[in-house]
């Protein structure tokens, strides 16, 4: 399964829930509108924040996610790379495996 179709497979289970359980999906999506808006820091760089957060927290299925958000948002490989940097600094290993993914993440999503 490529990750454009784990990304979709992502959507669709999400709306499953929605259907399921509107009141806290509708809440879950009100707490990442709020938490991404412009404020001191810009939306695109709470992405980056976001995007550090999600490698080190070994979520594949996040990574996905946050790395085709970052896409959306302009975000450069370079970028990627850097934050990818810090998370490999305060994770170690796992957090070199989980940037590997979030590097071949970028590379397949930004190609397709």
């Amino acid at each position: 399964m490529t990750r454009k179709e784990k990304l979709e497979r992502l959507e669709e289970n999400l709306g499953q829930i929605a259907s399921i359980n509107p009141e806290v999906m509708t809440n879950f999506k009100s707490l990442k509108e709020a938490a991404m808006k412009e404020g001191v820091l810009t939306s695109r760089e709470k992405t980056l924040v976001a995007l550090g957060i999600v490698i080190s927290k070994q979520c594949g299925d996040c990574i996905i996610n946050w790395v085709n958000t970052a896409i959306e948002k302009g975000i450069t490989f370079e970028e990627l790379v850097e934050v990818c940097g810090v998370t490999m600094l305060l994770n170690g290993g796992p957090g070199a495996a989980y940037s590997c993914q979030a590097v071949e993440t970028y590379q397949e999503l930004k190609n397709e």
